[in-house]
């Protein structure tokens, strides 16, 4: 019987609820997605520019799409620490893909935080298409991060996509469709060693403080914290792990609020670094 009543059931409908608080805990967006021109939906990317260098492969979408040089304005935001905005970077280019060398002039003096791309056409160009639907455009800007340490020889970068986020910027403000669910205990695919050195880059891309415990766990399944914090709104938390000193190889976890609470891993074992997602 009740099969047979949900057959009745639309589907749109079946799918406002399972998308709606409180019946689905774990999902990382609303439903209700913003509608406006040019929407444009970033990931929220780490940079760092204390012994690190950080360039950013910005993605011209609509010049990928349509296979041909399309004029189009990035433009990149960024955030401190404490989540405040410290920094605005604007420019013009009709490249398919814009290379951003990011430096402390452009975030404001800030060393360590995170930052989103937006992109904007002219309506004009848009007119002269009509596969466009100006209305229905939807941009997601995941993009490629690579980091280098700065005293290295090797003209080489580490790159990773972006992290979690939803993030957007609407009549200047800052958005966000990522939110906070129930506790979620998070073991990324890693075994800490005991001859690495770790940082571990948090990045909140919600509009609410973020808690976090980081805690190890050994080969007989005893786990002790390490780590306890609070991250601001649209702020990021850095989180050094030095292993040098341990016998034991350990497992390493944490609980947040984000159904997808992935970290930024650097590694170091003092000569050669490398850089992942969680």
């Amino acid at each position: 019987m009740i099969d047979k009543i949900k057959s009745w059931v639309p589907h749109s409908f079946k799918k406002i609820v399972s998308y709606s608080y409180p019946f689905n805990r774990s999902n990382q967006y609303t439903y209700f997605q913003p509608n406006f021109d040019q929407l444009n939906v970033s990931d929220f990317f780490l940079f760092r520019c204390d012994n690190f260098d950080t360039v950013f492969i910005a993605e011209n979408n609509l010049a990928i799409f349509t296979s041909d040089p399309v004029e189009c304005k990035h433009v990149f935001y960024f955030f401190s620490i404490s989540g405040s905005n410290c920094g605005r970077f604007e420019v013009n280019s009709d490249s398919f893909h814009y290379q951003l060398k990011i430096d402390s002039e452009m975030t404001g003096g800030e060393t360590i935080g995170g930052f989103i791309h937006q992109t904007a056409y002219p309506n004009e160009f848009l007119e002269k298409m009509p596969v466009f639907d100006s209305k229905q455009l939807i941009f997601q800007h995941r993009g490629y991060t690579g980091f280098r340490r700065k005293e290295s020889s090797s003209s080489c970068f580490s790159f990773l996509h972006g992290n979690f986020g939803g993030m957007y910027i609407r009549k200047g403000k800052l958005h966000s469709m990522s939110r906070q669910r129930s506790e979620h205990c998070y073991t990324p695919q890693i075994i800490i060693k005991n001859d690495k050195f770790y940082e571990l880059f948090f990045l909140n891309p919600t509009s609410k403080m973020l808690i976090i415990s980081i805690f190890l766990i050994d080969k007989f399944n005893k786990t002790r914290t390490i780590g306890n914090s609070k991250i601001s709104p649209f702020g990021s938390y850095k989180f050094e792990l030095n292993t040098l000193s341990e016998s034991e190889i350990e497992n390493i976890s944490w609980k947040t609020n984000l159904p997808i609470g992935r970290a930024i891993v650097f590694e170091n074992n003092g000569v050669l670094f490398d850089v992942f997602h969680s």
